[in-house]
């Protein structure tokens, strides 16, 4: 029996992948925040060190919480800082892909091989207004709380009832109080920025090729139980000048659009779906190896077979295939250590056995985190095991230790 699919299905299946990077993009930024947070609203209740017994004793304690919650701003904007813009640009990188994708997979092969073109040009205007918004929000949140806590002191005060113990409980109860806006900020403007990338690359290709271009309502299946308005949405296709609805739609919203060409929606018989079989056409293997590896962010394409890489590049997303890209890295990860040519200590010591050990992890580590094109896991590594390095080691092992460090700082 035939099986049918529609383009936009791959296409759909493809975006879930990335999703899965983004997510852990957003958690990192979010454990960042919250972890901030912490800090300095625990700094904040610090600072009530007595009983409030005059109003000039209440404004010296309002200056104090008023500059930690300056520096805790700042604190914040600096976890920020670019990250509005390397999204945009993931967005808008991904999203070439996932046209490239649907195009291959609507045989655009058959003809020979042909890039779309891309001017890579990101509007930094969006990005500076996304960035103004939402440090503009966190300010306007932090303030709140101050006047909010200001209030309660004075009322505390007026009442007799300032005490240390009330002062610290009101100042708490106060931030506790919606206490992960930040991350409900960052996340909402970065699905923001991810939006806006996407629609900056549509246009552009839709521009560059004078082909009708349309969004499709996409809400990932790796995201939070979808909302009651997104819900019904997903799935829908709109042009792109239709404005009546804005992603993200709502605080915390992780929809995004995806690109949708004239033929995608329609149902097509897998079976006659050309193989896309490139290595027959105008690309060389280096040159194949790295558009999978630029699609998927990995390293380890060659270590995939031919018909591997035919069936990924035709569309096919079974369990076979991903079964064959785990074994490709697996087979990377094992070059990439034997590489590595760092020598096993044979002394039969404590601190040997130790050793093989210890580097055994760290080896096969950093090599995954290399098959994975992982920088920030591998930046980690370089700090953790800068640490390892602290233990009672001899020379020959702070050597081999040292040797390991310098295969990731030429990795990166």
């Amino acid at each position: 029996m035939a099986e049918y699919n529609r383009v936009i299905d791959y296409i759909i299946e493809q975006a879930d992948r990335y999703d899965i990077k983004n997510l852990q993009f957003e958690e990192d930024i979010k454990f960042n925040l919250s972890r901030t947070t912490d800090n300095y609203y625990s700094r904040i209740v610090s600072k009530v060190l007595t009983d409030i017994t005059s109003v000039l004793t209440m404004q010296k304690l309002m200056i104090s919480i008023e500059n930690v919650m300056r520096d805790y701003v700042s604190a914040c904007k600096k976890i920020l800082l670019d990250v509005f813009d390397e999204y945009y640009q993931t967005a808008y990188d991904n999203t070439g892909d996932l046209i490239d994708l649907g195009n291959e997979l609507m045989n655009k092969f058959n003809q020979g091989v042909s890039e779309q073109k891309s001017n890579r040009e990101y509007d930094e205007e969006t990005i500076d207004y996304i960035e103004k918004h939402a440090f503009e929000l966190l300010t306007g949140h932090s303030y709140k709380k101050i006047e909010e806590i200001r209030a309660e002191l004075g009322n505390l005060f007026l009442n007799g009832r300032a005490n240390k113990a009330n002062v610290r409980e009101a100042i708490e109860r106060i931030l506790n109080v919606n206490r992960s806006k930040a991350e409900e900020i960052a996340q909402t403007e970065l699905s923001r920025a991810y939006n806006f990338g996407t629609m900056a690359r549509l246009y552009e290709y839709q521009n560059l090729t004078g082909q009708r271009v349309r969004k499709y309502w996409h809400g990932f299946k790796y995201s939070e139980n979808t909302c009651e308005y997104c819900r019904p949405r997903i799935g829908n296709v709109y042009d792109l000048d239709d404005y009546t609805e804005e992603l993200p739609a709502h605080v915390r919203c992780r929809c995004v659009w995806l690109p949708i060409l004239d033929g995608w929606d329609t149902p097509v018989n897998t079976k006659l779906i050309s193989r896309a079989n490139m290595l027959n056409t105008g690309y060389n293997k280096d040159m194949i190896y790295q558009r999978i590896n630029n699609r998927l962010g990995i390293n380890y394409a060659k270590y995939m077979s031919d018909n591997a890489i035919n069936d990924y590049i035709s569309g096919d997303r079974t369990e076979k295939v991903y079964n064959e890209m785990s074994k490709a890295r697996d087979r990377y990860i094992k070059d990439m250590v034997s590489s590595f040519d760092i020598a096993k200590d044979n002394s039969r010591t404590h601190m040997s056995n130790e050793f093989n050990q210890q580097m055994a992890f760290w080896k096969k580590y950093v090599a995954g985190s290399m098959a994975d094109g992982d920088n920030d896991t591998l930046d980690k590594s370089y700090e953790a095991i800068k640490g390892v390095m602290l233990l009672p080691w001899n020379a020959t092992q702070l050597d081999e230790w040292n040797k390991l460090l310098n295969i990731i700082s030429n990795f990166n």
